[in-house]
């Protein structure tokens, strides 16, 4: 077990340095094509340093409207500093993404940290995520997600640090940092509160008496995080847009759901009564939230086909190696079993993260809402392989061959992305757009006018994108 600082300090520039090759390697290239997302986020930073506003002619805009989801526009001011160093490309947008995603390893050895106190388990989570596919995936395709998760680890790490040490600056920092993922993604504004307020109401059930005199700095911070979130979606405007769109409790297909059923009791000439008490709006939303927060849960979601949007996906590959599962098990056995209270942070905060992506209903399960399934995840799996290193009496022939099966699911997922998914339902992202755009821009001049449609789904980012569209 590695105790000594500058071994620890080599290992974990090896696993930073893994981390930067999975993300960073042939980024302009993959994922093959260049989806309306990105391109709307590449485009939008290149208006902002050019001229200040979005692409709506928004000054310096809290959210940045595409086709009416108000997406928080954190990213589009991150692209601004790789645009101007690289150009408006597709590098410049993704570079972000892949940055963080790679820092987001040391968030990972500071958050197992200071839950343990142990080295091992620490860098072998920095690694597993590392080497991840969900979060490799995500980091090479410019998604807010990722940004919001680095500040999500980091933040719950100083704030658990403070709490367990009551030490102000760790408590500040964290209530500082933390809700900096509120500028860049939705799923944050309610996981970070409800996370912190699941955690910090466990350790008032279990350490009453060492948890007292940090009880109003605990509500401070509570306060703080929600009345921001509660600002950011229902005081400033857009803030509710995506929510609008995706949630479930107006959904068509949910409301649907109750007129089938009632229509159905008609025609059994069921009690109208007891139509309304089965097949009600409560009762049918609730059904539909547990459908969609096990999915999470699923072996398909997690180990065999991943999830969506499509274009995200890796052809028969999961989001989670499969080698991990036996270590997921054994990991979650061992922290359910310890009589550490701290220990029980890793379960809970698996079991609070799909809440907010189970309240949607467009593409469902969705990878990027429930990225913060992500360090619990590596969490559980690492406290796992040093449970059964232990449990199997560190037997090395057993655990080289599991490593053999870990570099060769590793080995597979790479393949799997670098070769297969480029040429697997490619359209998805919009494969070969740069190139028709090039025929477009030697071609344009020669007409009058140039209609896009700005219609929901329509190409129109890409257009602005490929031709450095000058407002």
């Amino acid at each position: 077990m590695p105790n000594n600082r500058k071994i620890i300090y080599v290992l974990l520039g090896v696993i930073f340095f893994i981390a930067v090759l999975f993300r960073f390697i042939n980024l302009n290239a993959y994922p093959a094509g260049f989806h309306i997302d990105e391109a709307s986020l590449g485009y939008n930073g290149y208006s902002l340093l050019s001229t200040g506003k979005d692409d709506n002619g928004n000054f310096l805009p809290l959210y940045v409207d595409m086709f009416g989801d108000n997406r928080p526009s954190g990213y589009h001011y991150l692209t601004i500093i790789p645009i101007m160093l690289f150009g408006l490309t597709e590098f410049a947008t993704r570079f972000p993404g892949a940055l963080f995603g790679s820092l987001t390893v040391f968030a990972m050895y500071f958050l197992a940290n200071v839950i343990f106190k142990n080295k091992a388990i620490s860098l072998l989570s920095a690694f597993l995520v590392a080497v991840s596919p969900w979060h490799i995936v995500l980091s090479r395709a410019s998604a807010e997600a990722v940004v919001a998760l680095f500040f999500i680890i980091f933040g719950f790490a100083l704030l658990i640090n403070g709490l367990r040490e009551n030490k102000n600056r760790y408590i500040i920092w964290g209530a500082i940092l933390t809700p900096i993922s509120y500028f860049f993604y939705h799923t944050p504004r309610v996981f970070v509160p409800l996370a912190f307020l699941t955690l910090t109401t466990f350790f008032f059930s279990f350490w009453k008496r060492e948890m007292k005199p940090i009880r109003i700095k605990i509500l401070l911070v509570f306060i703080f995080l929600s009345a921001l979130a509660l600002f950011l979606v229902f005081l400033v405007k857009g803030g509710t847009g995506r929510y609008s769109q995706v949630n479930i409790f107006n959904n068509f297909e949910t409301n649907f759901f109750i007129g089938q059923e009632r229509q159905e009791d008609s025609l059994a000439h069921a009690s109208l009564f007891l139509s309304r008490v089965v097949h009600n709006k409560v009762t049918n939303v609730l059904r539909v939230f547990i459908d969609n927060y096990f999915h999470y849960f699923s072996g398909d979601f997690l180990f065999t086909k991943g999830g969506l949007p499509v274009w995200y996906s890796v052809p028969r590959a999961g989001l989670v190696y499969l080698i991990e599962l036996p270590f997921l098990l054994f990991g979650l056995y061992a922290l359910v079993k310890n009589k550490s209270i701290i220990y029980k942070i890793p379960v809970l905060w698996l079991i609070v993260s799909p809440v907010v992506a189970a309240i949607t209903m467009d593409d469902v399960p969705n990878v990027n809402r429930a990225i913060v399934m992500v360090p619990a995840l590596e969490i559980i799996a690492a406290v796992g392989f040093f449970y059964a290193w232990d449990l199997f009496h560190k037997k090395k022939l057993l655990f080289m061959l599991i490593a053999l099966l870990f570099l060769g699911n590793v080995f597979y997922f790479t393949y799997q992305y670098f070769v297969n998914a480029p040429m697997h339902d490619n359209w998805y992202r919009n494969s070969g757009f740069s190139q028709m755009m090039k025929a477009v821009n030697e071609n344009y001049n020669k007409y009058d006018v140039v209609v896009v449609s700005k219609y929901q789904g329509g190409i129109y980012p890409l257009v602005l994108f490929y031709s450095k569209y000058d407002r």
